[in-house]
């Protein structure tokens, strides 16, 4: 059928066919080098694109350029990622999703999608075609002469100093204090009277520091908890993990600060013989897409990955209409999600609890 066929689908409706998201069918469509996608899937959103009568060169037209009558838009944003894992990570990826998917919403376009290493490298222009920046991770904006649009962070971890006394950018930020309140409470409720943190030190993240208080919060006398350092993959959960109980060192539960953490203490903790969660329970932060598939499913602490994404896009769009707005932080809450590697009951459901 031909492409310029007047009826013309909605781009959900093409993502629903085909079995994907909003997002990849925008990167298929308009040919985003910046995260490609694989070419049995491109074809199969072109061919339900045809069958609906789908036509995106005029939704592409639509999206690449608006002006009003007092600031020239170009509806276009970029976006920069702390690091180049972020395209692959199970988290930041889902975040990204939640970027793409409002853009389209609100009839932006994602104009690229660059590492700061690859930012480095470009020319200053690709900042100039764009309306504003979304920020992966924690960094600074772009530090080029004349570029002064908007900007805003999501960020995973916690800058609180730099959030009281530089607050450069719009910040959407999880929050983490009271989902370790409600986890240290679920924990001691089933008996774990030996609990341990596994994860980046509190100077860099305020996991740490809230899991401390939590224990003292809800019962002092439970026993005093280790922190025992590691960064944030499954490969420095394993070895931080086999490190501890070599070293003798066997909490009744082991909170690990995201969920790839948990993956490698997990593995660590079943080469050393120890059954899970009878022998040792242990939870994650994050809950990733495969968390519920890992053996036992991942206790955990649920992150709305996609919204935080959306809220981005949603407050860099009203920081384009009034650039003269002080900066603020936004803070997503978190859920908790029970499952069988904190020792809870085996084949229950899934419990959420706010």
């Amino acid at each position: 059928m031909p492409w310029g066929d007047p009826v013309t689908a909605k781009l959900r409706d093409v993502a629903k066919m085909a079995g994907v998201s909003m997002s990849t069918v925008s990167r298929a469509l308009n040919g985003d080098q910046g995260r490609s996608v694989a070419l049995e899937t491109r074809e199969r959103i072109l061919d339900v694109a045809r069958q609906l009568k789908y036509e995106p060169n005029d939704a592409a037209q639509r999206l690449v350029r608006r002006v009003d009558s007092r600031v020239h838009r170009t509806g276009r944003v970029g976006l920069i990622l702390g690091q180049a894992y972020k395209f692959s990570d199970p988290f930041w990826s889902r975040v990204l999703d939640g970027v793409t998917e409002e853009l389209i919403r609100q009839e932006y376009h994602l104009h690229f999608a660059l590492t700061i290493h690859d930012l480095e490298r470009q020319s200053q222009s690709v900042l100039r075609d764009i309306d504003g920046l979304i920020l992966l991770g924690v960094m600074q904006p772009p530090d080029q002469d004349g570029w002064s649009k908007p900007a805003v962070s999501i960020e995973g971890a916690d800058d609180r100093d730099r959030w009281e006394h530089q607050l450069l950018t719009d910040v959407i930020a999880i929050e983490k204090r009271r989902a370790m309140y409600r986890l240290v409470a679920h924990l001691a409720a089933l008996g774990h009277r030996r609990l341990a943190f596994l994860g980046p030190s509190p100077s860099v993240d305020e996991r740490a520091e809230a899991f401390t208080q939590a224990l003292a919060h809800h019962d002092p006398s439970l026993e005093p908890a280790p922190l025992f350092p590691a960064e944030w993959s499954a490969e420095d959960g394993y070895q931080a993990t086999k490190s501890l109980l070599a070293a003798g060192h066997r909490p009744d539960a082991l909170v690990c600060g995201c969920d790839t953490l948990a993956i490698g203490a997990m593995r660590a903790a079943k080469e050393r013989g120890l059954r899970l969660p009878d022998d040792l329970a242990i939870t994650g932060f994050d809950d990733i897409s495969f968390a519920p598939d890992l053996d036992p499913p991942l206790t955990t602490i649920h992150v709305p990955k996609e919204l935080l994404g959306e809220l981005a896009v949603r407050k860099l769009i009203e920081r384009t209409a009034h650039p003269t707005y002080p900066p603020v932080v936004q803070t997503v809450q978190t859920t908790l999600v029970v499952r069988g590697s904190c020792g809870a009951p085996r084949g229950a459901a899934p419990i959420q609890t706010e």
